[in-house]
């Protein structure tokens, strides 16, 4: 998307000992440089650049090239964003061929902005505030035991408890509020109502891979307050995607090419205290369930992974639900096991470097063993339960894409579990075919996917009906109050909604008919289903759960919102199909493409609204 004659300035200008020297520690050696390769661990340097040819190679690793490949080996850029990165270095405009490309990298910019902006500010309030000093740095310092220069290297900070401090200070740099309100940081709730996103919490900045802050994560540190959610993160948007990034791999990415392997940690105080600990291959998945996205990121890297979750019942399970993800993606995978309930900061501070080492050659295993260990731990000699743990266990084989693996591992299984190899193998073949069985059902036909969003169309439509027989009249707050069912009709004249299932919309226009003859009372009485279902005690146990009527305008919000999002992947897929069919379709390629982006933005926009804090 860059022209030729740009990317033709940016070599040209680029110096190549300049850039590399920003990585590798380079001495000049006669016509060239020399350093220590930054992709092995060696005490004799044999990583040589060249500034007149402009090449560079390492010997021990075998790597070489150009400066465009060493920053697409060495910070894994993409060919487009190693340019990009050397011309903001040159200072160098880029004069991209596409228009719309240039919108997004100033949209992008402002974003940057504004989130690098919002870092300073909660690195100020923590060091230079009463506020920030009393509550951030003695947590920081004294709870978690960081020293400066590790709160320093993680840029962490301190959210004040005022509403609008930060907004208001963003706004006096020339921000725009809607520049303000994609950023995240900020919470609107009205045009002219807004507040910060993040209060009295200690500050977690997320980088990407290039070292920009992207989002945060903010703790809170308020242990009277028992409402507040312990964590906080920023709001998706073109620049954050929870599910996209790994916290503290910017930090992690040189040390991690370097030793080939990496440590995989649940949050951010783990990694920070395995960084201060000297162990700095570690990254977090921050709080959420494993994605593949992060998988393929830290694959990028490395395709070796120490999996280094808590040793509680939450912690195994989040590593029970890794492990078949990881096998799919090709990962050399090791689980700690962590008999004693203990976390990755406990270890850290509980044992020497050398002994940790130790623990973690004592106490890694592969799936299988890792598997079999919380069978002995749980389970003991149940035979029910071991047949369950044989079957998980060929399921994750199953997984494996690798043929040579995939053997191996049922010689390890065979081993561990004492079963015959035989016998596993034929459950392993019974496993596959069920699998292709499903995956065929699914594949069968190309109209399967409009099948499958048809049933989540009827489960919402079902749901809509049961909330307006239910609670049809009672009032949600908007603009004026007004009955869940009267939003509904509002929602739906609006969109030109119609229910697929012939029933729902019957019951739908009896129930419409009803409120113009100023019925509906005794109608949505008569109509109510006569089940409903009920939740434990929890209140008896000290848990306040709060019931649906409580939170019934962020419900019927939702559902509405679901039924918008549905009715926007059908446009989308009905526009594919009618421009796949056309035989013009090559004049009106334009048009096609205006129109799906147009209805992906929408369809985004509404993905956020549906946005929930982990």
């Amino acid at each position: 998307m860059i022209s030729k004659e740009t990317i033709k300035k940016i070599l040209s200008v680029s110096c190549i000992e300049d850039v590399i020297g920003n990585f590798v520690e380079l001495k000049k050696s006669g016509v060239n440089y020399r350093g220590l390769s930054p992709f092995s661990n060696e005490k004799i340097p044999s990583f040589i650049v060249s500034s007149t040819k402009k090449i560079w190679k390492d010997f021990s690793s075998g790597k070489g090239g150009n400066l465009i490949t060493f920053l697409m080996e060495h910070e894994r850029f993409t060919y487009e964003e190693s340019l990009r990165f050397l011309a903001k270095k040159y200072d160098i405009k880029i004069d991209d061929i596409n228009n719309n490309n240039q919108e997004k990298e100033k949209e992008y910019e402002k974003l940057y902005l504004i989130q690098d902006y919002a870092k300073r500010f909660f690195i100020y309030q923590l060091h230079y505030t009463k506020e920030g000093q009393k509550n951030g740095l003695n947590y920081f310092i004294h709870k978690r035991g960081f020293n400066i220069k590790i709160i320093q290297k993680f840029e962490l900070g301190y959210a004040p408890i005022s509403w609008k401090l930060l907004t208001i200070s963003v706004l006096k740099q020339g921000f725009k509020i809607r520049d303000i309100k994609k950023s995240g940081i900020t919470v609107f709730k009205k045009s002219n109502y807004f507040f910060d996103c993040f209060r009295q919490r200690v500050m977690f900045p997320i980088h990407n891979l290039s070292g920009k802050v992207i989002g945060f994560g903010g703790r809170n540190i308020d242990t009277i307050s028992s409402t507040k959610y312990k964590y906080v993160n920023s709001s998706e948007s073109n620049i954050f995607q929870k599910s996209k990034i790994l916290y503290g791999l910017f930090q992690a990415k040189k040390n991690i090419l370097k030793e080939n392997f990496c440590y995989l940690v649940e949050g951010y105080t783990d990694v920070i205290s395995l960084h201060q600990y000297g162990i700095k291959n570690v990254v977090s998945s921050s709080g959420i369930s494993l994605t593949v996205s992060q998988i393929l990121l830290i694959k990028k890297f490395t395709k070796n992974i120490v999996l280094f979750y808590d040793g509680d019942r939450s912690g195994i399970k989040a590593s029970l639900r890794g492990i078949n993800m990881m096998l799919e993606q090709g990962i050399n995978l090791r689980i700690l096991f962590i008999s004693n309930g203990e976390d990755p900061d406990l270890i850290s501070k509980k044992y020497s470097f050398s002994q940790f080492r130790d623990f973690v050659a004592k106490n890694s295993y592969n799936f299988i063993s890792f598997k079999q260990k919380i069978y002995e731990k749980f389970h003991k000699n149940d035979p029910i339960k071991k047949s369950f743990l044989v079957k998980n266990i060929l399921n994750s084989i199953s997984k494996i894409p690798n043929a040579l693996q995939k053997e191996l591992y049922l010689q390890e299984a065979s081993k561990v579990l004492n079963i015959r190899k035989k016998i596993l193998i034929s459950e392993l073949k019974e496993i596959n075919e069920k699998y292709v069985q499903k995956s065929s059902t699914v594949q069968v036909k190309k109209e399967s996917t409009f099948f499958l969003k048809k049933n989540t169309f009827l489960l919402i439509e079902e749901e809509l009906i049961q909330l307006i027989l239910n609670h049809g009249n009672q009032i949600i707050k908007r603009k004026n109050n007004t009955t869940i069912l009267e939003e509904v009709l509002r929602i739906f004249k609006y969109w030109n909604f119609r229910f697929s299932l012939k029933k729902n919309q019957d019951i739908f226009y009896q129930i419409c008919l009803q409120s113009k003859k100023k019925n509906l009372s005794q109608f949505l009485d008569k109509k109510k289903p006569k089940f409903y279902y009920s939740l434990s005690k929890w209140d008896k146990k000290g848990i306040q759960i709060p019931s649906k009527k409580e939170r019934m305008n962020q419900y019927i919000n939702d559902v509405l919102l679901r039924c918008k999002s549905l009715f926007i992947s059908k446009l989308i897929q009905k526009e594919i199909m009618h421009y796949k069919n056309d035989l013009k379709k090559n004049k009106d390629k334009k048009s096609f493409i205006k129109k799906i982006m147009h209805l992906t933005n929408i369809k985004n926009e509404l993905h956020k609204k549906l946005h929930r804090y982990v």
